[in-house]
């Protein structure tokens, strides 16, 4: 009993002292009796305000580096995607023009043979023949032939000038198919040199920030304050024309 009731009156002695290191810590952070800084040297402040521009554009340069690089990336690969697509075009184009080129042979062979039957005076072998016409072929004759003069059972008597191949209204699909796949192709091959030339305008900027990291990165390396400050401006130079050149270049979203 004796020990316990002479340990409690040093209690609050304790939590006191406790208190006034916490007050000393308080005063402490929030600046409260400090002394008053040592002023600061002038070489101090140039160094500090050097180091705040390098750091800022060190960041600025590092961030569009990366932006320029992946814009790079993605017009390389819109290139590659349209030059494939390009190829693919102009295989479909020249298939259709094989196609094309068959039945303009097989149409012209057949309104040959018409010809001799109906010169040959065979109605039966044109009128075969007639029936057996590809549609753009029919279409064509059906205008060509009412260019000249029929007898009473629809036989040309006067022939008019040229062929049925030759009149606007000779159309065949497949040539058609083929022309399409033919501007097709060189539509996405515009695209892909466009692509290309995009990719290589942002590997240049690139290129001109990785000078921004190198002038930023070695400018507080030297001594003298003008070769610093020299290098510093350089540097800032050289990225605002890279941010510039870039976001005037088509971005890739």
């Amino acid at each position: 009993m004796s020990g316990t009731s002479s340990a409690d009156p040093a209690r609050p002695e304790d939590d006191s002292g406790i208190l006034d290191d916490l007050g000393e810590v308080v005063d402490v952070v929030l600046g409260e009796d400090l002394e008053p800084p040592d002023p600061e040297d002038p070489w101090e402040r140039r160094q500090r305000i050097l180091d705040s521009w390098t750091a800022i554009i060190l960041a600025i340069a590092a961030v569009a580096t990366a932006w320029a690089s992946f814009q790079a990336s993605q017009w390389s690969n819109a290139q590659s995607d349209a030059q494939s697509a390009s190829a693919i075009a102009r295989a479909d184009a020249g298939r259709s023009a094989t196609a094309a080129t068959q039945q303009v042979v097989i149409d012209s062979q057949m309104w040959l043979a018409w010809i001799d039957a109906v010169n040959a005076g065979d109605r039966r072998k044109a009128g075969f023949l007639d029936d057996r016409f590809s549609p753009p072929l029919k279409a064509a004759q059906t205008e060509w032939v009412a260019g000249g003069s029929l007898d009473a059972n629809g036989v040309p008597v006067t022939i008019p000038a040229g062929t049925p191949l030759d009149l606007p209204s000779y159309v065949v699909p497949e040539q058609v198919a083929a022309d399409r796949d033919a501007d097709l192709a060189e539509a996405l091959l515009a695209e892909a040199d466009v692509a290309s030339n995009n990719s290589t305008r942002f590997v240049l900027v690139a290129v001109l920030l990785a000078l921004v990291l190198f002038f930023a990165s070695i400018a507080l390396k030297f001594t003298r304050p003008k070769v610093q400050v020299l290098l510093t401006v350089v540097a800032l130079a050289i990225l605002v024309l890279g941010v510039v050149r870039m976001l005037l270049i088509r971005q890739f979203l």
